[in-house]
Formats: C-alpha cells, structure tokens, sequence
C-alpha cells in the first residue's frame, strides 16, 4: 500500500541505482512522431516520455559521445509513495542540494526517481540514505 506519512517515508528508505547511464533528449514538438520513437527504441531504451509544449522530452541511455554535463545515474527511490505525499521528494531535493548535488526528480506512480550526475551517484546515494537514518 503507498505509503504518505513523510516520517514514515524517510526511515524506510532504500535507493536503488538502475544499470547504465542517462541522457535527456528533445524533440522539437514539429518533428516529434511514432517514427522518430521506434528509431530511438532501436538504438537505446527509452527510460521516459514527457509532452511539453515546446518538444518531447525522452530520457535514454546515453552513449560513448554524450556529453558529460548530459550523463546521469538514475536512482530508484525504493519505498511505495502515495502521489499524495507531502514533503518527501522536497526533502530528498533538500539534503542533495545541501551536498551540491543537482537532480532530476519524476515521481511515478509507485516510486520516485531522481537522476544526478553520474560522477556524483555514490554521493547522492549516501547522501540520500542519510535521511533514512536520521528519521
């Protein structure tokens, strides 16, 4: 059952790296089709769509020439959040923007998920898990 009581979020707190690293990539919103998807589903795994209205934002695996300022680790929040739960991600947000840590944040229906610079990853883990222990 998710879970919305935010002391009850923080000390059951586990985070989980997904293999590979990850890019974020637009679409103009003009150029954005089926076909230009399929084309990315065959040459690396789409993580995330997202409409905007200025273009489609896909987030996939990066390759050997994307930039390092584009690379990110993605980082499974492992606890089963209620949408409706308040505080949670902003204090997750908090503690990696007191280590200086950027981050991504997309809270999906059973876990939240934040991406930071793959050089960072084992530092937002720690990072992160101090919540756990401090709650």
């Amino acid at each position: 059952m998710a879970e919305k009581d935010l002391s009850t979020l923080l000390s059951t707190l586990d985070v989980k790296q997904k293999d590979g690293i990850w890019r974020f990539e637009t679409i103009a919103a003009e150029e954005a089709s089926w076909v230009e998807l399929v084309n990315l589903r065959d040459t690396r795994k789409i993580a995330m769509l997202f409409q905007e209205s200025e273009g489609l934002t896909v987030v996939t695996t990066a390759s050997e020439t994307t930039p390092s300022e584009n690379r990110w680790a993605w980082l499974e929040l492992s606890v089963y959040s209620d949408l409706q739960a308040v505080g949670f991600l902003a204090a997750v947000a908090e503690a990696l923007a007191a280590a200086d840590i950027p981050c991504n944040a997309i809270a999906a229906y059973h876990h939240d998920h934040i991406f930071v610079p793959s050089s960072r990853a084992a530092d937002a883990i720690a990072t992160i898990l101090t919540l756990r222990d401090k709650a």
